[in-house]
């Protein structure tokens, strides 16, 4: 008995090579709106229980409901099809969410939120939908340990969700020393090549953020409250060493944070950045402060200003500043007044394309991660990474560009 299941689109050819022709142990499918990738998988996880006797499969998402909904829709490719499903399909429970096949295979559809719950099976293929928007402790110490012994596969699909461990794990997938482990592949809505497609989109768009559109449709790294857009298109992998001036924001880092000095040009070019953390690399004081020193006298002869956070560091400032040849240096207060201006200045740089900045993993995702929230009891934008992780690189590029902006709009500006 024959059954064709659909006709597959470019994307999903794609999609279909990497888990049947390249086999990784781990397919990793990037997949924006409209490219099909659960349709994909429903059909990929159907054919593969169909052509192999004895498949143990699990489908698991991150709730629930998305879970019954797939295999609502795997029984839904069977209407008015009864007879075919009936010699197929030996129990379709759906109370226990689970179906098996006379020939000795079943598929159980499973949700992250059932936690440990999961722990303990053996299994040969699992498709994860959506994953992303899981807990990667849960996929490496829960999942993946059911497929291990067997060895068996996984494919996981999603759209990101800014530049969390599925970001890093399509990075490693891209790189062919991986790709036994690890493989990674990204469509969106263009690679379809369909104009129809392209103006139902486009008509979606409208609706949407900017943000959101590049999370879900060009599958960029970005939350849907993320503030910073085409950073992709601002990513230089040369660095310009023809300039006139140059511009320094220091944000300077105690306890865990990181120092970070960054150098524009005048056209606002990052042409330089030192990140360090003076207790991972064991400085004592002077150290410190002489990294400081260096880098701005790396850039001393046509360095035109340099912004130096002062919160909490004026003894440090006033130290460094002891030397004469740094006079160009200003001190700068990052505050609930000045952070949203610098800020809003980076994020329009971003908006207009007007910033080149270097192809920095630290820095890209700082950028990609960076978000607002409103404070509920002042009403005031907030601005910072996701708790735990770092937002040293974009505060310094921030302070760089504003010291750039101000200084070549005419003024030496004081925040004290």
């Amino acid at each position: 008995m024959q059954i064709k299941l659909y006709n597959p689109t470019q994307p999903q050819k794609d999609f279909h090579n990497l888990i049947h022709e390249d086999k990784p142990f781990i397919g990793c499918i990037v997949a924006g709106r409209q490219t099909g990738k659960t349709f994909f998988m429903q059909n990929d996880c159907l054919m593969r229980a169909l052509n192999n006797p004895r498949q143990r499969i699990f489908w698991v998402s991150p709730i629930q409901d998305q879970a019954n909904k797939v295999m609502k829709d795997i029984e839904g490719m069977f209407s008015g099809r009864t007879e075919i499903f009936q010699k197929i399909i030996k129990r379709f429970d759906r109370k226990s969410n689970e179906m098996y096949l006379y020939n000795g295979s079943f598929i159980k559809f499973r949700s992250a939120d059932s936690g440990d719950n999961l722990r303990g099976a053996t299994l040969d293929f699992i498709y994860i939908d959506e994953a992303a928007y899981m807990k990667l402790d849960f996929i490496n110490e829960v999942l993946l340990p059911m497929v291990t012994r067997t060895k068996g596969r996984v494919c996981a699909s999603s759209t990101f969700n800014g530049p969390n461990w599925f970001f890093d794990w399509y990075k490693d997938g891209q790189l062919q020393e991986n790709w036994e482990q690890m493989k990674s592949i990204k469509r969106t809505y263009l690679d379809l090549k369909d104009p129809e497609v392209s103006k139902t989109v486009l008509g979606i768009k409208k609706s949407m953020t900017k943000a959101q559109f590049d999370q879900e449709f060009l599958c960029k790294p970005v939350s849907s409250n993320a503030l910073f857009s085409n950073i992709d298109e601002c990513v230089s992998t040369t660095i310009n060493t023809e300039y006139e001036r140059v511009y320094i924001g220091m944000d300077i880092g105690v306890a865990q944070d990181y120092t970070v000095l960054t150098a524009l040009d005048e056209h606002y070019n990052i042409i330089d950045i030192d990140r360090f953390n003076y207790k991972e690399e064991a400085m004592d004081n002077d150290e410190f402060k002489q990294r400081i020193k260096d880098f701005y006298l790396k850039h001393d002869e046509k360095l035109s200003a340099c912004y130096f956070e002062v919160n909490n560091n004026d003894l440090l400032f006033d130290e460094i500043t002891d030397d004469e040849r740094l006079y160009k240096m200003i001190p700068f207060i990052t505050s609930a007044k000045t952070k949203p201006e610098i800020i809003k200045n980076l994020i329009k740089l971003f908006d207009e394309k007007k910033i080149t900045i270097i192809n920095s993993d630290n820095l890209i995702k700082e950028l990609y991660d960076f978000k607002s929230k409103r404070n509920p009891i002042t009403g005031n934008l907030q601005f910072s990474n996701t708790h735990g992780k770092h937002d040293d690189m974009v505060m310094s590029l921030a302070i760089a560009a504003y010291c750039a902006k101000e200084e070549q709009d005419g003024g030496v500006t004081m925040f004290l």
